[in-house]
């Protein structure tokens, strides 16, 4: 006999290009209050996750992540919650396969595709971070993510730009020309049958307010602005952000 725990997984995915530990901040910060397991785990070429030989495209992890989680946990469905990157592969899930989805955070991230400019901005950068064998600048690329002022932000861009520094240039590359890849996926927030919370900060300098008001519209809910936090909301302010996603637990 198997015992599955009293109520659904619930599925972490990470923002680019950071791995997984950033979720670390937010799973202390619900304590007891999760009473299903959490699952977290990196994309194809950051963090432990290999490099897959499949052309880059967020439908391979979001098929992959719905396997992974029913054969680890015995569930049918999952609460999956992504932050920046994270969330266009929620996206997919729900899109993909929304009997999946009992629940839906989306932090930081956006249901439209890509602008022309947006995707010559990322080639160029899949390119600089092939030709530098990882992240070019990551103390530059951390202070971008990084929305957090006063005495924590030297402390978070630190941990930030060391995480950064840790992945292949591949694996950067791979996450770039996947992300360039996605298509609009608001209809399929309009679809998604389970609970939903939008959650954004007000220093986030990637993600517009206009993105987020948008998810939420889609969502039929009202997005959550953390005060003071950048793109990432989850490990610049995890308290806040566990407060935020509690509706999804419940």
């Amino acid at each position: 006999m198997s015992l599955i725990p009293d109520g659904p997984p619930i599925v972490l995915l990470n923002a680019f290009p950071v791995d997984r530990a950033q979720w670390e901040p937010l799973i202390a910060a619900w304590g007891d209050r999760v009473r299903g397991d959490v699952i977290t785990f990196d994309m194809p070429g950051i963090g432990e996750m290999p490099l897959t030989e499949e052309e880059p495209g967020l439908e391979l992890i979001a098929d992959a992540a719905v396997l992974a989680m029913r054969e680890a946990t015995g569930h049918d469905a999952a609460i999956w919650i992504g932050c920046s990157m994270g969330g266009y592969v929620a996206m997919a899930v729900a899109e993909r396969s929304p009997d999946a989805v009992a629940g839906l955070g989306l932090i930081a991230t956006k249901a439209t595709a890509d602008s022309e400019e947006a995707l010559a901005t990322r080639e160029e950068a899949a390119h600089a971070a092939e030709a530098a064998g990882g992240a070019p600048d990551p103390h530059a690329a951390a202070a971008g993510l990084v929305g957090t002022e006063g005495p924590a932000r030297e402390e978070l861009v630190d941990w930030v730009a060391a995480n950064v520094a840790r992945h292949s240039g591949e694996g950067i590359a791979w996450g770039q020309r996947a992300m360039a890849a996605r298509p609009d996926r608001t209809e399929v927030l309009r679809a998604v049958d389970a609970p939903a919370v939008v959650v954004g900060g007000t220093k986030d300098a990637i993600i517009p307010r206009e993105a987020l008001d948008s998810m939420a519209a889609a969502l039929g809910v009202d997005p959550v602005i953390v005060e003071g936090a950048g793109h990432l909301v989850a490990l610049e302010a995890p308290v806040e952000t566990a407060s935020a996603l509690l509706p999804l637990l419940r």
